[in-house]
């Protein structure tokens, strides 16, 4: 007991750097925000230093302000919206499949081992040399973006659900064993409590991958969605609204990557302790 809370109290690496110089640690929202701020002085010196022309990249203020104009604006709302229900749809099914699936190719080894080189195979080939056979099938439209954002976040699902049982701790296999535990009740009270960290690192993963694809097929053409309107404004030569677009599309990602973040220490709060374990 005492050796734990001795391990408690001690201070961590930066603590100690910190006292070390005299100062105490600056908070990671702080350094983020200082990150931005000097991103967006590095683009107004740039940009008013005739570096780049101002039809190419206007100044960041302008740009704010056609942000803040985009997110009133009903129907580039209306569009956020198409792109979030295709990344929906998306991680939705890929992971009503990949999950399942990872568990039982991870835990029987006869499945595991032929099906390794099939995923590795598969993954190796990029969403992208498949528009135009989605184009094909589904047109232009949502199939079209959620068939590709399924394709390539399925990988990344199905391969973390694999490793993850297949890092299960044979001891407690084994003990589940011993007490006569069938496999079914071995998949769902050992094996899938152990890989559920890395199955959430693999639906983060997916999230940003996903949205990554479901905003290239809008680009290329789609239908409906943000990439849409950016394509559309950057055809009216309205770089301010371009940069805008992309700009709230960033903040889109980081949104999304952060409630994930936030979900996995609420729904899986021992895959950050053995992370932090682990350094």
């Amino acid at each position: 007991m005492s050796a734990q809370v001795e391990a408690d109290a001690r201070p961590t690496g930066g603590a100690v750097a910190a006292r070390r110089w005299g100062r105490l640690p600056t908070p990671d929202w702080v350094l983020g925000v200082a990150g931005v701020v000097t991103m967006f002085v590095l683009w107004d010196l740039v940009v008013r230093a005739g570096a780049v022309s101002v039809d190419s990249l206007p100044y960041p203020l302008a740009t704010l302000q056609r942000a803040g104009e985009l997110l009133v604006d009903a129907t580039f709302l209306t569009e956020v919206v198409q792109t979030l229900w295709a990344w929906l749809l998306a991680m939705l099914v890929a992971s009503a499949v990949g999950i399942p699936l990872g568990l039982v190719l991870g835990y029987f080894s006869a499945l595991y081992r032929p099906s390794s080189s099939v995923v590795h195979a598969g993954r190796s080939i990029p969403s992208s040399a498949f528009l135009p056979i989605a184009i094909l099938l589904f047109g232009l439209g949502t199939q079209m973006k959620v068939s590709l954002a399924i394709y390539a976040i399925f990988w990344p699902i199905l391969l973390n659900s694999m490793y993850g049982v297949r890092d299960t701790e044979p001891l407690m296999l084994a003990t589940g064993r011993s007490m006569g535990w069938t496999r079914a009740r071995l998949l769902t009270r050992v094996v899938l409590p152990s890989a559920a960290p890395s199955i959430a690192t693999g639906l983060r993963v997916a999230s940003s991958t996903a949205l990554i694809v479901v905003l290239s097929a809008e680009l290329l053409g789609a239908t409906n969605g943000v990439g849409t309107v950016i394509t559309t404004y950057q055809q009216a030569q309205r770089p301010d609204f371009v940069y805008a677009g992309i700009l709230l599309v960033g903040l889109l990602g980081m949104a999304l990557y952060y409630g994930f973040n936030l979900v996995e220490r609420l729904v899986v709060p021992w895959g950050q302790a053995q992370r932090e374990g682990g350094r």
